[in-house]
């Protein structure tokens, strides 16, 4: 069970700077670069991973971790996303907080 979406993001554009409580992200990368940020709430321990959109990969964000996503490619980034549960916009389980 779970939802899937997708996403364009322009040159120098970054997503993301939230966490989850319970939900779990996955993050694929399928045209362009992107530079993923991971950080554990409450720490300041940065985790970076560099994913290219010609050797399609993925990470998956755990709970507790604040997140974001920047193409860090010249061309459009096309990422598809994957979540562990549907959305419900009267609990959405998201947070600000800055990578």
């Amino acid at each position: 069970m779970g939802q899937s979406s997708y996403s364009t993001t322009n040159s120098g554009i970054t997503r993301g700077n939230h966490f989850h409580t319970r939900k779990i992200e996955r993050f694929s990368v399928i045209k362009g670069k992107a530079k993923i940020e991971l950080r554990k709430y409450l720490t300041d321990e940065i985790i970076s991973f560099e994913l290219d959109g010609n050797s399609p990969s993925y990470v998956d964000m755990p709970i507790w971790y604040t997140h974001n996503i920047t193409n860090i490619g010249d061309e459009e980034l096309l990422t598809f996303f994957w979540i562990n549960e549907p959305y419900d916009q009267n609990d959405p389980d998201t947070y600000p907080e800055i990578v």
